[in-house]
């Protein structure tokens, strides 16, 4: 699983045409290749000049032999560029480590007595060995790399496509963002399972892959609610199976219309190490782009912890760190104190994990004001509580519960 020609190319590139590849030792296999490799990054640290001599001086051993393998580097280039070089060289790496990390946990498959945080503590090492190492950033790069950021941010102005299609939400949170978790919390018939699929359908509509993992509905309810608000239908009679031809005809329209949307609802999963992996997974299909979470407390963790608030803190801490990870937008939602059922609520209602609250990078609270509860589509306020890169604030939003949707209103 190595090419020693391959190895020799990305030595002459670096050597001979100081091209700064990300490469050590473990990356190759040949010894006098490694030694080489060795010199070169000592020679980097010390800001020294990469050249015959200096290398040749940093080995021990004939010389004389050294500069003349280094000196014969170039027979081996044949037109590769050293784009491809690298890549092969890295490919070759990868290979190797990917069967190292089989064979060291062949006999931890056999004795595992949790399959899940094995499974979790493979994905993490394969992971590693994806990424590669990043090298450490001078703050001058660090600046350059803000003002790039800057003029993406500019340039994508006009890019609505993680917007949630509820306009006066919108305008204080500016849409979904990638890298962060926002958390949605609500006592339960408040409306957030509908306010998550309402969003994650409008950005599915937009050409995003969106997941959804629902630990409190099935595959066909969530597709229920979806079918009763988009064709208007009343949810009740599509429990109740009271319905007329012609809303037989509407449903099969829209059916039509959601079988090609990028969307995929899960009802299986049931640890964050199965979220963990399951994620990461479609990102590597590139097929996620957003993922929903229905809902944070029902998640079990594989671990175990001396308390449950010490579990949903270790879940809610993953969450964020996969969001940052896969460079996507997380939602999930949660569950408020009963606390909350009359009053305002507020960062402390946010149940069993003060931890959520740390971790989100946006809070938004779903609850009614006194009296509307017997109202068919009652106001609900919308309360932004936490926006790390933004403002605060409220809306009032129109909740036809028996549409399953969501209608903003101005003002």
């Amino acid at each position: 699983m190595f090419d020693e020609e391959i190895e020799k190319i990305v030595l002459f590139y670096m050597i001979f045409k100081q091209v700064d590849f990300d490469v050590d030792a473990n990356d190759f296999v040949n010894e006098r290749n490694k030694k080489i490799i060795v010199a070169i990054n000592e020679l980097k640290v010390e800001e020294e000049e990469i050249s015959i001599l200096g290398i040749a001086g940093k080995i021990k051993g004939n010389n004389t032999a050294i500069i003349q393998y280094i000196a014969d580097l170039g027979e081996y280039i044949f037109g590769m560029s050293e784009d491809t070089a690298y890549r092969k060289l890295i490919e070759y790496s990868k290979k190797r480590k990917i069967y190292e990390l089989i064979e060291r946990r062949k006999a931890d498959i056999l004795s595992a007595e949790n399959m899940d945080n094995l499974i979790e503590k493979i994905i993490k090492e394969l992971t590693e060995i994806e990424k590669r190492s990043e090298k450490s950033r001078t703050f001058l790069e660090q600046v350059i790399n803000a003002m790039g950021e800057i003029e993406n941010n500019y340039n994508r102005r006009s890019d609505f496509s993680l917007y949630t299609g509820l306009l006066d939400l919108d305008n204080i949170l500016l849409g979904l963002h990638k890298q962060e978790l926002t958390i949605i919390g609500a006592r339960p018939g408040v409306g957030k399972t509908t306010m998550a699929l309402q969003i994650g359908e409008h950005i599915a509509r937009k050409g995003l892959n969106v997941g959804i993992i629902s630990l409190e509905m099935s595959e066909e309810q969530l597709i229920q609610k979806m079918i009763a608000r988009i064709g208007q239908v009343n949810s009740y009679k599509l429990r109740a199976g009271t319905l007329e031809d012609s809303d037989f005809e509407r449903i099969a329209s829209i059916c039509g219309d959601l079988k090609d949307l990028p969307f995929q609802i899960m009802s299986k999963v049931r640890t964050i190490q199965e979220i963990e992996v399951k994620a990461r997974n479609l990102k590597n299909e590139k097929k996620l782009d957003l993922l929903i979470i229905d809902y944070i407390q029902l998640i079990k963790n594989a671990r175990k912890f001396n308390n449950r608030e010490q579990e949903v803190a270790d879940i809610s801490r993953t969450l964020k760190l996969l969001s940052l990870e896969l460079e996507i937008p997380i939602v999930g939602l949660c569950q408020l104190n009963r606390n909350a059922t009359r009053n305002e609520p507020t960062l402390a209602d946010l149940r069993e994990s003060g931890a959520i609250e740390q971790d989100a990078d946006n809070v938004i609270f779903l609850y009614q004001e006194e009296g509307q509860e017997e109202e068919k589509a009652p106001t609900v306020i919308a309360k932004v509580a936490k926006q790390r890169a933004g403002d605060v604030g409220k809306i009032k939003l129109r909740f036809n519960k028996a549409n399953s949707e969501f209608v903003s209103l101005i003002g």
